[in-house]
């Protein structure tokens, strides 16, 4: 990836993309309106209740129509009704309106009609099959009331009168891509409606923000180290002529897989895909310090202490461009104890060096550090975001007199005892360098 800012630039490949993923459906509106021809009620016998088992394609559905309909509604009156049925046929107005979810788009609707009859003599009801209607699924019919036969062994035994809709689930989002966030867990997506709303009314849009498998978070150095993606984070927004959302609660320098779905009443429709990053966070623990002499004393030009530290693994989504350090004085008191000072020297800022060797260096000079016999050492990463990192504190040893200073450094075994003794007095007023890191 390339470095552009201090931020880690995506790679033109990840450019936002429409793709197929979730399948195109298709929803079959049907409104029926008219159930005409049948025989009617004999002598003793009550009004007749219908079933109607629909079957498109392998969706099937069943459907139990009032007959008559109410005499208030939004399908058609008698008169319309009876100018689409043949001849002087007695026509029943009916209005039920259902609808199928189809996976794939069918040629015609099967229409099976049983009818049930019950004497008002008789418990039981008497079922039997009436016909069946087939229904053609064309262009030319589609949103136009129709009448089609109920056929049954060849003959015509009555007439259906429906109207259809065939639609489909709407079309990908356009030019969906990421706007700047105010927050570094945020990210603003903005896009265009859909091309096509598949012939229904938008509900709304569907969001989801998901890290990619090999893990979302970028950083500096250890390329094959990969985090556990997190559970997806979900959000949903309305349908409006100017459509954007804002996704909260985000990890910060993480690159997420983000895909929108236009829905309507049919379902969601294929998704659109945009590679977004969030923004830069404060970078990770810096490595634990140590010190190295440097120069040998000589007249105007003290011997210098040299503090050494490994840049932190995380660069928290910036370049790395500062460190901060600090000194805290340990003390040696006549039982050969040590303890920390209550104070801290703040030895300023120290510029982050990205050639040569990765260990960065920093000097202190001796005689310009209080007698003691050594200092816990934090030391805080900045990157060009001005976010600074946590401080890691080590204990790091020296002598105020030269002369016993090389000694602790030749005789390794005392130097590594009196480093002990110090993480020891470290750990014992932990509370005090925790309220300061």
């Amino acid at each position: 990836m390339a470095v552009s800012n201090g931020r880690r630039d995506l790679p033109a490949a990840m450019s936002a993309r429409s793709e197929e993923l979730s399948s195109v459906r298709y929803q079959l509106g049907l409104v029926f309106l008219g159930l005409s021809g049948l025989s009617p009620p004999g002598w003793l016998e009550r009004a007749p209740e219908y079933e109607f088992i629909l079957q498109a394609g392998e969706v099937a559905k069943r459907l139990r129509p009032r007959v008559p309909a109410p005499p208030v509604g939004h399908g058609i009156s008698e008169e319309e009704l009876q100018s689409l049925l043949p001849g002087s046929v007695t026509a029943v107005r009916v209005e039920e309106r259902t609808a199928l979810r189809l996976p794939e788009p069918v040629d015609y609707i099967a229409v099976d009609v049983w009818e049930e009859r019950l004497g008002l003599l008789d418990s039981t009801p008497t079922r039997r099959h009436v016909g069946q209607c087939f229904i053609p699924l064309e262009p030319r019919f589609n949103k136009r009331p129709c009448t089609w036969s109920i056929v049954k062994d060849s003959s015509e035994v009555g007439f259906i009168t429906c109207r259809f809709s065939l639609s489909t689930t709407p079309a990908p989002v356009r030019s969906l891509h990421v706007v700047n966030a105010a927050r570094a867990d945020e990210l603003r997506l903005a896009w265009e409606p859909p091309s096509s709303d598949g012939d229904l009314p938008l509900r709304g849009y569907r969001i989801e923000a998901r890290e990619p498998q090999f893990g979302g978070r970028i950083s500096m150095g250890a390329p094959g180290v990969g985090y556990l993606p997190d559970e997806p984070r979900t959000a949903s927004s309305p349908a409006s002529p100017e459509p954007s959302v804002t996704l909260k609660n985000l990890s910060g320098n993480t690159v997420y897989t983000i895909r929108v779905w236009a829905v309507n009443e049919a379902g969601a429709g294929p998704a659109a895909e945009v590679i977004g990053q969030t923004g830069p966070v404060a970078p990770g623990l810096c490595g634990e310090a140590r010190i190295s002499l440097e120069g040998e004393k000589g007249e105007g030009e003290p011997t210098a202490l040299t503090i050494e530290w490994e840049p932190p693994m995380d660069n928290g989504g910036a370049d790395l461009v500062a460190y901060r350090i600090w000194l805290r004085p340990v003390f040696q008191d006549g039982l050969g104890g040590f303890f920390p000072s209550d104070g801290f020297i703040d030895l300023g800022l120290f510029e982050h060096r990205s050639r040569g060797s990765r260990t960065q260096k920093a000097p202190v000079k001796l005689d310009q550090l209080p007698s003691c016999s050594g200092c816990l050492c934090s030391v805080a990463a900045i990157n060009s975001a001005g976010l600074t990192g946590c401080a890691s504190e080590a204990p790091v040893v020296w002598a105020s007199n030269m002369d016993r200073q090389k000694e602790i450094f030749e005789l390794g075994c005392v130097a590594e005892t009196k480093q002990r003794r110090v993480g020891k007095t470290l750990r014992e007023g932990k509370h005090d360098s925790d309220r300061r890191a």
